[in-house]
């Protein structure tokens, strides 16, 4: 009774049972995931997922191609939080934004020049000039600096 035991359990720890691999998804289910994916529900990416990931436990030659682009998209791809920030367009719209910007920078300075009083006489060179003399004639320290020419 006791040798029986001991040999039903044996032969149930030397038997081997095959793991059943997954078959493989269909070409149709997977190809073009790039395009297709932002638009899929989101519980259709999580059986998508789920089924790769069950493939993917088996042996990776078995892969078809498609899989491998498929799990790669999914685990790299752009989408979710690695999605690009700008699009293909966006660069020229900051670039003309900016260079807009600009442009009404320098206007708006040069209209405002061309009504603004004009410059007091203390900043003429001639003014300054003269400065330099007094300063001279007072006996100004030079080494603090007396010249008012700038």
């Amino acid at each position: 009774m006791f040798r029986q035991s001991i040999q039903r359990l044996a032969v149930r720890h030397q038997s081997t049972v095959a793991k059943s691999v997954p078959k493989p998804l269909s070409n149709a289910y997977i190809s073009h995931l790039e395009t297709r994916w932002e638009g899929l529900p989101k519980d259709d990416q999580a059986v998508l997922i789920e089924e790769l990931k069950l493939r993917m436990q088996g042996p990776w030659q078995e892969l078809t191609p498609a899989e491998k682009k498929a799990a790669y998209y999914i685990s790299f791809g752009e989408w979710g939080p690695r999605k690009p920030l700008y699009g293909p367009g966006d660069r020229n719209k900051v670039f003309w934004g900016v260079v807009g910007g600009l442009a009404a920078g320098v206007g708006l300075f040069a209209f405002m020049r061309m009504f603004a009083a004009p410059s007091p006489e203390t900043l003429d060179r001639h003014w300054q000039d003269k400065s330099d003399e007094y300063l001279k004639s007072k006996n100004a320290n030079p080494f603090t600096g007396y010249s008012q020419v700038q």
